[in-house]
C-alpha cells in the first residue's frame, strides 16, 4: 500500500482539516477556524519562508529610505514611506485569509455532514 502523502507537513495538514471538519460535526466554536488557520500558517512557513523574507526586505528598504527623509527634514515623505512598508503584513494576512477561507470551508462541511447524519 502506498503513503498518500509526500511529507509529514501534509499529513498533518490533512488533520488539521479532518480535526476542524469534527468541529464542524458537533457545532464546536467558531474559533476552531482561527486557531486551524493559524496551525496552517505555522506548517506552511517553510515553504513560504522565501516569499515572507522578500516582504520584510521590501519593508525594511521602505523603512531606510524613510529615515532616511526624516533626517533631511522631508516629514511628508518620510511618513508616506513609513505607510508603505507594509509589505508583510499584507502577505502575512492573505496567507492567514486563505487559511481561513479553507478551514471555514471545512467547517461548514462538517456542519452539513452532522445535519445529514442527524448528530444533535
Amino acid at each position: 500500500m502506498r503513503w498518500p502523502f509526500t511529507t509529514r507537513t501534509e499529513f498533518a495538514e490533512y488533520l488539521v482539516f479532518l480535526g476542524v471538519c469534527t468541529a464542524g460535526v458537533f457545532r464546536a466554536s467558531w474559533l476552531w477556524i482561527a486557531i486551524a488557520a493559524a496551525i496552517l500558517l505555522l506548517l506552511g512557513w517553510p515553504r513560504y519562508r522565501e516569499l515572507f523574507a522578500k516582504a520584510g526586505n521590501i519593508d525594511a528598504d521602505y523603512r531606510e529610505l524613510a529615515q532616511l527623509a526624516h533626517r533631511s527634514g522631508q516629514f511628508a515623505l518620510a511618513f508616506g514611506l513609513y505607510a508603505k512598508a507594509r509589505t508583510l503584513a499584507v502577505v502575512l494576512g492573505a496567507k492567514l485569509g486563505h487559511d481561513c477561507l479553507f478551514t471555514a470551508g471545512a467547517y461548514g462541511f462538517g456542519v452539513a455532514a452532522g445535519w445529514l447524519w442527524g448528530v444533535p
